[in-house]
């Protein structure tokens, strides 16, 4: 069983429905609700769904989140831990703080990160799936 960190953007498109960035990466999400593939929630992202959905600018909710992670062991909390955030000043060239710890994460599990951020594409430090 493969394991993924995915981003905010990447998770929140799926769970709409909508594919997520390409066909390979639409595969992987679609595999893990088979029970294929293992895909790493980092906290950051929790916080950042729900603070959209506050905003009203995202119709996923954190319960929704919530629930599948309970009902469900291909969905995985990474929480935020001293040696992510070590790991995530490690990485130059992501500015933008969530992002480097999103990046940070996968960096520091080892994994590849789901992602469309151009940002976070754009470093070397990252393995992005494409």
């Amino acid at each position: 069983m493969n394991k993924f960190v995915i981003d905010t953007q990447a998770l929140i498109k799926f769970l709409n429905g909508k594919k997520v960035i390409s066909d390979s990466i639409d595969s992987i999400l679609k595999d893990a609700d088979k029970g294929r593939n293992i895909i790493i929630v980092p906290s950051i992202v929790l916080f950042e769904i729900g603070y959209l959905h506050e905003k009203d600018r995202i119709p996923i909710a954190l319960k929704d989140i919530e629930e599948i992670m309970e009902n469900s062991f291909n969905y995985v909390e990474e929480k935020l831990s001293m040696n992510i955030i070590k790991t995530a000043f490690e990485i130059k060239g992501i500015p933008e703080l969530h992002d480097r710890l999103i990046a940070g994460t996968a960096k520091y599990l080892n994994l590849p990160l789901i992602t469309n951020d151009p940002v976070i594409l754009k470093t070397e430090t990252v393995e992005c799936v494409r």
